[in-house]
């Protein structure tokens, strides 16, 4: 699993990154807490402000009272053996599948494509960083231009 570094979280928050790569990024942050983490050292006090505006004071009061609503789902038991039948077959066929695959050398032959896969994924890696450290110094670029540029023009108004 790809891991994103802190400039990379900081560009996010910011809004300055292309669609494709802020939508990979909020796939990633769902299932890491690692990167989560990350993430969220990086709230501080305007954004928590902003969220104060949008959010009701009692907002945990009604999810609280809409929590204790919610009753647990019942459970069916079955007493018939069916279930246990289901389970054994279930098992025999993953043994069996596995027995065939250890046989016929597949288990084998991944783990010697391994280090083949980390050579791939290590200089892709290295490609994407470069592109975004690339983006981000374009988009520095840019704006200190537009910002050249106005503080000309007001230069030039004001004589």
């Amino acid at each position: 699993m790809k891991h994103y570094d802190l400039v990379e979280w900081k560009l996010f928050k910011e809004d300055l990154l292309q669609d494709g790569i802020r939508k990979e990024m909020e796939k990633h942050l769902i299932s890491c807490n690692e990167c989560m983490e990350t993430f969220l050292s990086l709230i501080g006090e305007k954004e928590l402000k902003k969220a104060e505006a949008v959010v009701p004071e009692d907002f945990t009061l009604k999810v609280m009272k809409n929590i204790k609503k919610i009753r647990p789902m019942e459970k069916k038991e079955r007493k018939d053996k069916k279930l246990y039948n289901d389970f054994f077959i279930y098992y025999v066929a993953v043994a069996s599948v596995a027995v065939l695959l250890t046989a016929s050398g597949f288990f084998g032959r991944i783990v010697d494509s391994i280090p083949q896969m980390n050579t791939s994924i290590s200089m892709e890696e290295s490609r994407l960083k470069t592109n975004s450290i690339y983006d981000f110094t374009k988009r520095v670029t840019e704006e200190t231009n537009k910002f050249v540029r106005n503080f000309n023009i007001n230069r030039i108004k004001e004589d």
